[in-house]
C-alpha cells in the first residue's frame, strides 16, 4: 500500500508541476524564446530526452522543476577572447559546432583556433562570427557532459517584448489555475446535486451510503428519512435533509439515535439505530465506533493537538480540567465553553492506568480560516443527488475560490501567531495527506490535486524573488520607467531568496518527519 501511495504522490506532485512548467514553455516557444531544458523535478537527472531544441528531463527530488530559457541568467557569453577552442564547420563552411575544451579528445581532427573576435548575439539579426567563420544560428556549444545551443539575441528571453515576456512567466501559475477549475468542475459532474422538491428543499432521501460509516449495515439508499427519535425519547418529524442536520447538529453528543424509514412505494415503515460518528477538529480526534456509555477516543489525526500532546485511540477521557466527562455531550459542552483555551487538561484510562496530558487546542479563528468546524457529527450517508450542467460550472467555481482564499487565511493565521512554520506541511506533509486522501476514495483524491493546483499556483504569483511573482514584479518595474532592471541585483536576489526558500522547505521537511516518525 505504501509504494501505491507513493506513486500516487508523484503523480500528482508531478502533474501539477508539469501543468505549471507546461505553461511557461508553450508561450515562451510562442513568443519564440529559446529553451535550452524542460525540467520536472530537482537534482540528478534521472531521464532525459531531447526533442528539436529542448532537452527533456526528470530529475531525482520532486521539489518542482523549471524551464531554461535563453537570457535569464545574467551574464550566459560562454566564449572569451584569447580563449582557445575547436569548431566543427558544415559543408558550407559554417561553425556549427564549439567545442570549448580544446582537448577533448572527442574532437582530435576538429580546427583548433584562438578566439580573436566573435558575436554569437548578432543583435537586429546581424550574422554571428567567430574570427573570420560565420556561425550557424543553431551552432551548439560542446561541453564535457553536454551540448548547449548557443542563443542569438532574438532567440533570448531578455529580447522580447515585456507583454511576450510577462505571459512566459504568468502562464506557469494561470495554467494550475486552469487545472484546478478542471478538477472541480469535473467533481460537480460526478458528485452532482442534491435532489430536491417543489421548493427547492432538499429531499430527506437516502442516494448513497459511505462503506465503513455508522450507516453502512443499517441505512440502504432509496429510503425517506422520516422521523429520528432521541435517547432521551424525543421524537423529531423530518421533511427536509437540511431539517435532518439541524437536528443532528443541535444534538451532537447524543448517541444511539433511531431512524425511521420508508420508501415511496410502500406504506411500511423501517428502523434503524445509529450511532454518529463524532469529530472533535478542535483537538483531532473522534469518537471510537459505538462508543455510548464511555467516552472512547478512536483514530488520532496526525499532526494535531491531539496527536502532539500524546493522546492515544483507545483512551477513555474521564475528567477535563478537572470537569468528570461521563458522556460524550459533557465533553462537547465544555470544549464549547472552552473554545479559546490555550491548553486543556485531559485526564484520560490507558489500559487501566491514569494519566494526564495538556492539549494546546486550535483557536477557532485557524478552524474558521479553513472552514472546518469545531465539532461535526456523521452517520455516512448523503442525498440522492442529480446532474446539473450549468450550476457544476458555478460550483466549481465557488470551490476554486474557496481554495485560493485559504492560503491567505494561513498566511493571515502566521502573521498573527496563530500557526508557527513548523504547523506547514512540505513535501513529506504533502505525501502524508496524499495518501489519506487515496484511503477516502478518487473524489476525494481530485479535490486534493485540485486544492494543491491552486496553491501552488497563488504561492507562485507571491512578490518574492525566485518566485514567478518576484519576476512579474521586475517586468511591471520596468514598465513602468520604461528602463530595464539591473539584471545583475535581480539574479543575486532571484539567487539568495532560491537558497532561503530551499532551507525552509528542509526545516519544514525536518518536521514532517519528526510527525511521521512519532
Amino acid at each position: 500500500m505504501v509504494i501505491l501511495d507513493i506513486l500516487v504522490f508523484l503523480l500528482v506532485l508531478g502533474l501539477v508541476i508539469l501543468v505549471h512548467e507546461g505553461g511557461h514553455f508553450l508561450m515562451a516557444k510562442r513568443a519564440g524564446i529559446l529553451c535550452h531544458e524542460f525540467a520536472i523535478g530537482m537534482g540528478p537527472i534521472l531521464y532525459k530526452r531531447k526533442k528539436g531544441e529542448t532537452l527533456f528531463t526528470i530529475r531525482a527530488i520532486p521539489l518542482g522543476g523549471f524551464v531554461m530559457m535563453a537570457g535569464e541568467e545574467v551574464n550566459d557569453e560562454v566564449l572569451k577572447k584569447g580563449r582557445d577552442i575547436r569548431i566543427v564547420k558544415n559543408a558550407g563552411g559554417r561553425i556549427t559546432e564549439i567545442v570549448l575544451d580544446p582537448d577533448d579528445p572527442r574532437y582530435p581532427e576538429a580546427e583548433r583556433i584562438t578566439v580573436e573576435d566573435f558575436d554569437l548575439k548578432g543583435e537586429r539579426h546581424a550574422p554571428l562570427y567567430i574570427n573570420e567563420y560565420e556561425v550557424h544560428r543553431k551552432a551548439h556549444y560542446v561541453q564535457k557532459d553536454k551540448k548547449l545551443q548557443i542563443a542569438p539575441h532574438d532567440r533570448s528571453f531578455e529580447s522580447k517584448p515585456l507583454g511576450a515576456r510577462f505571459l512566459a512567466i504568468f502562464s506557469g501559475p494561470f495554467m494550475n489555475f486552469i487545472l484546478a477549475f478542471v478538477l472541480f468542475l469535473v467533481l460537480a459532474f460526478f458528485s452532482g446535486f442534491p435532489a430536491t422538491d417543489g421548493q427547492d428543499q432538499i429531499k430527506p432521501v437516502v442516494g448513497s451510503v459511505q462503506e465503513g460509516s455508522p450507516a453502512d449495515g443499517e441505512i440502504e439508499p432509496g429510503y425517506y428519512i422520516n422521523r429520528i427519535t432521541l435517547p432521551d425519547g424525543e421524537s423529531v418529524n423530518i421533511s427536509t435533509w437540511h431539517g435532518m442536520q439541524e437536528t443532528l447538529n443541535d444534538n451532537k453528543g447524543a448517541r444511539e439515535l433511531e431512524f425511521r424509514l420508508h420508501r415511496t412505494e410502500d406504506d411500511d415503515y423501517a428502523y434503524a439505530t445509529v450511532t454518529p460518528n463524532i469529530f472533535i477538529n478542535m483537538i483531532g480526534v473522534r469518537s471510537a465506533p459505538d462508543s455510548v456509555d464511555d467516552v472512547v477516543v478512536g483514530p488520532v489525526q496526525s499532526r494535531t493537538p491531539a496527536d502532539e500532546a500524546g493522546l492515544q485511540e483507545g483512551d477513555v477521557i474521564e475528567e477535563v480540567d478537572g470537569v468528570t466527562i461521563d458522556n460524550w455531550q459533557t465533553l462537547l459542552d465544555h470544549l464549547e465553553a472552552n473554545a479559546e483555551a490555550e491548553s486543556l487538561s485531559f485526564v484520560v484510562d490507558r489500559d487501566g492506568e491514569r494519566d494526564t496530558l495538556d492539549v494546546e487546542p486550535h483557536h477557532p479563528r485557524v478552524l474558521e480560516s479553513q472552514n472546518v468546524p469545531a465539532v461535526q457529527i456523521s452517520i455516512g450517508i448523503s442525498p440522492e443527488t442529480e446532474l446539473r450542467f450549468f450550476d457544476s460550472f458555478s460550483r466549481a467555481g465557488a470551490n476554486f475560490v474557496g481554495a485560493g482564499t485559504m492560503i491567505f487565511s494561513t498566511i493571515n493565521m502566521l502573521a498573527q501567531g496563530y500557526v508557527g512554520v513548523g504547523d506547514l506541511a512540505g513535501p513529506v506533509g504533502i505525501y502524508a495527506i496524499t495518501a489519506d486522501a487515496v484511503q477516502a476514495g478518487f473524489l476525494t483524491l481530485l479535490s486534493w490535486m485540485a486544492f494543491l493546483s491552486v496553491n501552488i499556483g497563488i504561492l507562485n504569483l507571491l512578490p518574492i524573488p525566485a518566485l514567478d511573482g518576484g519576476r512579474l514584479v521586475f517586468l511591471a518595474y520596468e514598465g513602468v520607467t520604461r528602463r530595464k532592471p539591473n539584471k545583475t541585483v535581480e539574479n543575486t536576489l532571484h539567487f539568495i531568496v532560491f537558497f532561503l526558500l530551499i532551507g525552509l522547505i528542509l526545516y519544514v521537511t525536518y518536521n514532517d518527519i519528526l510527525h511521521l516518525i512519532n
